[in-house]
């Protein structure tokens, strides 16, 4: 098994692995997954490439390997396994993605995603190439209950939205090296709002919830996620811009696991921290990009961002600035 590694420990790196014998790729992926089991029909011919990098929290992989079946079982799942969805694009060959109850045949184009705190399968018949995406469930625009409806779940490439996003995450693959650079954050999150839309649009055509309250609570998020900018808003804002009871408004987040509160603080300390990290936004004060999601109080903010993040908001910011210059010492 032969491992290269490019560019500066400070930055996010690129790792790109080959593995000549399928032992070696049991290793290989199982050090950069979760638990799985896998098996080919011929280990003898077996071979594998992976490409790789983690960037705050989602990981990247670009996946070339020979005809093999991976399993995560119900004894893999473990109550401290973090909370993360997986979403695959097939970029080469047939794969069939199952999980909950439901089976997706993946042609090149097509994205499904999956949930790893359950048992799921993957199974690839023939010479395959995949993108996979990996991110805390948090990251994404949609409630876990609305998740659960979209599991294995064929998202077609050639239609609606997959026709923006799978070139988008296509041209991704392709060019994971320029995803190290100070942009690759602001890629990675462009891609995470498509997957978002994209599941939006298969929801509401095809996958609606029976229970009203899940579509409710789509209709409420989404409508907290465009007005995180809004000071003023709060759950009993909230609640009378949809016309229900407060008292209703908290049972819904309840059922997630979730405050109202809290999720309005999550999604707002998401976007500062993504502002943090944009260069573009260097030269904007932190009160500046508090203000601009909505946090009024500077103490506030810098107390929850570091409950939330384990470092302050300058801290964060000065570590980005300083891989930055780390990147343009190198290159000079």
């Amino acid at each position: 098994m032969t491992v290269t590694v490019t560019l500066a420990p400070s930055a996010p790196t690129l790792e790109q692995c080959a593995a000549n014998t399928f032992g070696e790729w049991v290793d290989l992926i199982g050090s950069r997954f979760v638990r799985l089991n896998l098996s080919t029909p011929d280990p003898a011919v077996f071979n594998g490439e992976l490409r790789s990098l983690a960037i705050e929290g989602t990981h990247i992989s670009d996946i070339r390997a020979g005809a093999h079946r991976v399993e995560r079982r119900e004894t893999d799942v473990l109550p401290s396994d973090p909370r993360h969805l997986k979403v695959t694009l097939q970029l080469r060959g047939t794969g069939v993605v199952a999980q909950d109850g439901r089976e997706a045949v993946l042609h090149a184009g097509d994205v499904a995603i999956y949930d790893t705190c359950r048992p799921y399968t993957l199974e690839y018949s023939d010479d395959m190439r995949t993108l996979v995406m990996v991110f805390p469930h948090q990251t994404l625009g949609v409630s876990a209950g609305l998740v659960h409806n979209l599991t294995a779940v064929r998202l077609s490439g050639d239609s609606g939205i997959g026709r923006v996003i799978s070139p988008f995450m296509q041209h991704v693959a392709e060019n994971l090296d320029q995803l190290t650079g100070a942009n690759g954050s602001r890629i990675v999150r462009s891609a995470l709002d498509l997957l978002t839309a994209m599941l939006s649009e298969e929801l509401v055509e095809h996958h609606a919830p029976e229970e009203p309250w899940k579509r409710i609570l789509d209709a409420v998020q989404q409508y907290i996620d465009s007005h995180l900018d809004d000071p003023e808003l709060s759950a009993a804002k909230v609640a009378r811009e949809h016309y229900v009871s407060l008292r209703y408004l908290q049972y819904l987040f309840h059922q997630e696991g979730q405050t109202v509160s809290g999720y309005i603080r999550q999604r707002r300390l998401e976007r500062c921290r993504l502002d943090l990290q944009d260069p573009a936004l260097q030269d904007q004060s932190i009160l500046r990009v508090a203000q601009t999601w909505g946090f009024t109080d500077p103490s506030h903010f810098s107390k929850v961002f570091k409950a939330a993040y384990a470092t302050s908001p300058r801290e964060y910011r000065a570590r980005f600035e300083a891989q930055r210059e780390a990147r343009r010492a190198a290159a000079s």
